[in-house]
């Protein structure tokens, strides 16, 4: 009966040519055609059926052509063997050979997807594959490694929460793709101290989530061993381990806030991110805007930064202080317009008096109602920190 290697003993890794061969054995090129037919009856999913003459494979023939030699007395009573119909190999290759390893060579020889090969190991026939169902494998594969990388991505921004009732923080991501280039997290460092950083990685996909990987492992590196150092030092911290697990040319814009409730203040240190949108209530039901531009280069581009000249924000009841990535601002609809800054600052105020539980759902819902059928092109994510 036919199979697939993986149903005979797991002999190759997942990555290999014999784990996805279909082991069916060939049949003669004389052999009767209702006989044949009968061989993969069990196996609706075979479309195919491998041809040997003398010991040596040909070629495949199709299932639909046996069918047609099946109803056709005519051709049946001249058509001695079955030679004619099979369509021959492309080649003979090794069942330990990387399937990625075949589908490059495939692809610049310019093959066809109906493309078939003879699978060996130990030089004896194994089975056979097809180039289609190479590219479906890996199509597969891709799709369930990206899964599995979008859920650790996930697991590590859901990680970032604090209940303190002094403030109250929102933290918003809409991932463009299954995994991205932003990043978020709070780290607290004592009673009175917290961080929290935005990042926004120059690099889509996997060598966007790759560093995000990295920030997530130096957060967790702080907290498992309570880190409790100046400001100045975590922000040249962070900068050095992404200097360190980058090469050249790759940036990280970031803006990081440190709360401090014991002497009330917050300092900002913006490395190339979007504007700091700060709102403090006056008298009369009264509130003042301030839009603060970046200050500091993106991270990873300096040794080191000079940060005593940070941004400084008194923390007073009813301040509100946001800020967003530039997927925001840079989403375009189905007609390319671009969201904008002045929409991005319209919807920022319309949000003040949206309850931080619902600052996501209307997020949600401004980017859907802009993007329509369009994709979304980079990543969104916005902090809103709300204090009592």
């Amino acid at each position: 009966m036919a199979q697939s290697a993986q149903d005979i003993g797991r002999l190759f890794s997942p990555l290999q040519i014999g784990y996805i061969a279909d082991c069916i054995e060939p049949i003669n090129a004389n052999t009767n055609v209702d006989w044949a037919l009968e061989m993969i009856s069990d196996r609706p999913d075979f479309e195919e059926i491998p041809v040997e003459r003398n010991g040596t494979v040909l070629g495949v023939i199709p299932k639909d052509t046996l069918n047609r030699l099946a109803h056709s007395a005519w051709t049946r009573f001249w058509q001695k063997d079955l030679d004619a119909y099979i369509i021959r190999a492309q080649d003979v290759i090794d069942a330990t050979t990387y399937i990625n390893k075949v589908i490059d060579i495939a692809l610049k020889e310019q093959h066809s997807e109906a493309t078939w090969y003879i699978v060996q190991h130990r030089r004896s026939y194994l089975g056979i594959i097809s180039l289609r169902r190479m590219l479906e494998y890996t199509s597969s594969m891709r799709t369930q490694d990206l899964r599995r990388a979008s859920e650790i991505q996930n697991w590590l921004l859901d990680k970032s929460m604090v209940r303190d009732r002094r403030f109250d923080i929102c933290l918003f991501n809409a991932m463009a793709h299954e995994i991205g280039g932003d990043f978020y997290r709070i780290y607290q460092a004592d009673k009175d101290r917290y961080l929290v950083g935005c990042f926004d990685v120059a690099g889509k996909n996997i060598s966007g989530a790759m560093t995000t990987m990295a920030l997530g492992a130096c957060f967790a590196s702080f907290e498992l061993f309570e880190y409790v150092g100046r400001a100045e030092n975590m922000t040249n911290r962070i900068n050095a381990l992404i200097k360190e697990v980058n090469p050249p040319g790759i940036f990280v814009a970031a803006v990081l806030f440190y709360v401090d409730f014991a002497i009330k203040q917050i300092r900002v240190h913006n490395c190339g991110y979007s504007p700091v949108l700060t709102f403090v209530p006056q008298e009369g039901n009264k509130i003042s805007y301030k839009v603060s531009n970046p200050n500091l280069p993106p991270l990873g581009i300096e040794d080191e930064y000079d940060l005593s000249d940070s941004l400084i924000i008194p923390i007073t009841k009813g301040l509100r202080v946001c800020a967003y990535s530039d997927g925001l601002t840079d989403m375009k609809n189905i007609y390319g317009e671009r969201y904008g800054e002045d929409q991005t600052t319209k919807l920022i105020k319309t949000l003040h008096v949206t309850p931080s539980g619902m600052i996501k759902h209307k997020l949600d819902e401004e980017i859907k109602g802009w993007i329509g059928t369009a994709s979304l092109a980079d990543d969104v994510t916005l902090v809103d920190m709300r204090f009592s």
